[in-house]
């Protein structure tokens, strides 16, 4: 990340594995975040991680999460993102909750990264669920970022909670599923890939394999003509909008990231293909 005069202070993501996790995350107490943004505007990094001066950048919200032993909620950034972008060639550049706009204009990302996570979002995007009060504060982070990709024509990679919010966008809805959380770390079955589509054309394939770690999914009904592959019993795997604002745009149900280090060819390519859009425009 360039540093630049609208940033005031820098804040490190320090890596720490969280009790009752074996997955290192990226963290920093909210309170800290909360401070510096009532000073000004801050750079958040990473600890530790590098990137080429040239690389891409990519942003990616961070997720505002309760973990057992904190008693407010943490910013925090999966050691898999992370990964999967920098091994991919791409520089993080984690966007906080508050100044969006601000934060996206100094950053000047070349792509956007939507991660998974649980969230709430509107009540009439949710199929068959009671009313029921929402916080739609981090909602409100991946409509930003989804805007500004296509205001500026970036390049954006969805997956989980971020495939379900793009594809919303879309139109379509979500409800709740079952059978589909298993464990992200392993392949939970293959879905299909439409012929001639985007993800085809990434990984040459017609179907790949997948993990499951989700409770909740896009509905067919209401996707409209946008295209769609799909698990063995038609959960929608993943959307691409069939009038995309740049070349690359891709909404996966599963988490390919935690397949880059390991050397999963199809979660390269697609992570790959991402930056390499990120970093010719």
């Amino acid at each position: 990340m360039n540093r630049s005069p609208n940033f005031t202070s820098k804040l490190c993501l320090c890596p720490k594995v969280y009790p009752g996790d074996d997955k290192i995350t990226y963290g920093l107490p909210a309170e800290e975040a909360d401070k510096a943004f009532a000073a000004g505007l801050p750079e958040f990094e990473p600890e530790g991680v590098a990137a080429e001066l040239s690389a891409p950048k990519i942003a990616v919200i961070l997720t505002r999460d309760k973990h057992p032993d904190r008693s407010e909620p943490d910013y925090t950034l999966p050691q898999a993102t992370v990964e999967a972008i920098t091994l991919s060639g791409g520089k993080i550049c984690p966007v906080g909750y508050d100044k969006v706009a601000e934060q996206l204009d100094a950053i000047r990302p070349d792509g956007v990264f939507l991660p998974g996570g649980v969230f709430d979002v509107p009540l009439e995007w949710e199929e068959n669920e009671p009313e029921h009060p929402v916080d739609l504060r981090r909602f409100n982070v991946y409509i930003q970022l989804i805007d500004y990709a296509k205001e500026h024509k970036l390049p954006l990679l969805a997956v989980c909670g971020g495939m379900q919010v793009l594809a919303c966008c879309f139109g379509a809805k979500i409800g709740r599923i079952e059978g589909h959380r298993t464990n992200v770390k392993e392949f939970a079955h293959k879905m299909t890939i439409k012929n001639g589509s985007l993800l085809q054309k990434i990984t040459g394939m017609s179907g790949i394999e997948v993990n499951s770690w989700h409770t909740w999914a896009v509905s067919k009904d209401n996707i409209g003509n946008n295209i769609t592959h799909v698990s063995p019993d038609g959960v929608v795997e993943a959307v691409e909008p069939v009038s995309p604002w740049h070349s690359f745009v891709l909404g996966l149900q599963s988490h390919p990231e935690y397949f880059v280090k390991s050397g999963y060819q199809p979660a390269i390519d697609i992570f790959k293909s991402f930056i390499e859009a990120a970093r010719h425009g």
